[in-house]
């Protein structure tokens, strides 16, 4: 039987070798090595985020873990964003990756696109256990948001507070007045306790992954939320911290140890201008399968292939809806092609990606037909 104490330092010097090959460039502890092996270029990747975001810190990681090279464009935390407004991008919600000439919106469709067309040493191979976990950090994301201090710089500026009022789509939103966040923050402290608890009791028959001893999506949806409140002062009071929930902070030291230090990776950073010229040259036409699917006979939006269509978010950014010509219309995306604005080098179109969970979507030749 092997020693406690062994089992504990051969995992830590396994972590250790996993981020300094990962550091190297030599690998990464899921790395896609099709992205070594292959021949073929590889559609240029770029981020655009802000940040602070931690659904920006979701997908970024999950790049850095699987040695994904990308890109970065980051973005104003408020708007407007003229980089995307420049790609004809109306669409509010951050994080938004493009693959080649794609563009992809929504986190829960970028990891699905990721894990699709990078197969090989894909984080998700447990069937869709990680989804629940997925939709769970979703539902539990207004609580952690409702326990940003009310004393933040950011919670005192005005154009930060309108932005985010326009993004809630409540004109005096009490998710961002001082007294209404004080109030609400117990019964946020609470939902969020029940958050810590439960990762506490899955960990507490000793494994070190949240579905095993294998780091897999189901960590990485579950784990930056708490990551992020643990780094946010003065959001957890004393009935969260390592003495009180050892297991949990110490699966997010495991899994944060698995990340290369922001220190020893440049990621390449650009700007809008050259982000909008990548994106539209022609040589970077995303090869991703069933993008060109055309629009089915039957498809519940009555819609067809070319039409002209808003595409808008169901919960939060609806003032801010998208449009476009449709391209394809599948039972889990929508894909619309965009006109950007301006000069820009190549011809190449431009396609904007949105899952069918969570939008609808409206023909602008029919008043009020909106469909999910």
């Amino acid at each position: 039987m092997v020693h406690p104490r062994l089992c504990t330092e051969l995992c830590e010097l396994a972590l250790l070798l996993r981020q300094s090959r990962f550091v190297l460039g030599l690998t990464g502890p899921n790395v896609d090595c099709s992205l070594i092996m292959s021949t073929e270029p590889v559609p240029t990747i770029i981020l655009f985020h802000y940040y602070w975001s931690p659904y920006a810190h979701k997908i970024s990681w999950y790049l850095q873990l699987r040695g994904i090279p990308y890109k970065q464009c980051i973005q104003p935390p408020i708007m407007p964003r003229p980089d995307l407004a420049s790609l004809g991008i109306k669409y509010r919600r951050t994080p938004l990756l493009s693959i080649g000439n794609e563009v992809l919106c929504d986190t829960s469709l970028i990891i699905r696109v990721l894990e699709e067309r990078f197969p090989d040493g894909r984080l998700g191979e447990r069937g869709g256990e990680w989804e629940e976990w997925e939709a769970w950090s979703d539902r539990m994301f207004p609580y952690a948001v409702a326990l940003i201090p009310s004393d933040l710089p950011s919670m005192k500026d005005e154009r930060f507070v309108k932005d985010r009022e326009d993004f809630s789509g409540r004109a005096g939103s009490p998710l961002f007045k001082k007294e209404d966040v004080d109030a609400g923050r117990e019964r946020a402290l609470e939902k969020i306790r029940g958050l810590y608890g439960h990762i506490e009791e899955v960990l507490s028959d000793g494994r070190y992954w949240i579905l095993g001893n294998k780091m897999s999506l189901a960590d990485l949806e579950s784990i930056w939320l708490p990551e992020w409140l643990t780094t946010l002062p003065g959001a957890l009071d004393s009935a969260v911290t390592a003495d009180t929930h050892p297991k949990t902070f110490s699966w997010i030291k495991r899994f944060t140890a698995l990340l290369p230090a922001p220190k020893s990776v440049k990621i390449p950073t650009i700007k809008g201008a050259e982000a909008k010229d990548i994106i539209l040259d022609h040589e970077q036409v995303s090869t991703s399968p069933g993008t060109d699917i055309g629009a089915p006979d039957n498809d519940p939006s009555g819609i067809a292939l070319g039409e002209e269509v808003e595409v808008t978010p169901v919960d939060t950014g609806k003032n801010h809806p998208q449009r476009g010509r449709v391209r394809a219309l599948g039972k889990d995306r929508i894909i619309i092609e965009v006109t950007p604005t301006g000069a820009h080098v190549g011809s190449g179109s431009l396609k904007v990606v949105f899952p069918r969970k969570g939008f609808e979507i409206k023909s602008l030749g029919t008043e009020g037909n909106a469909r999910l």
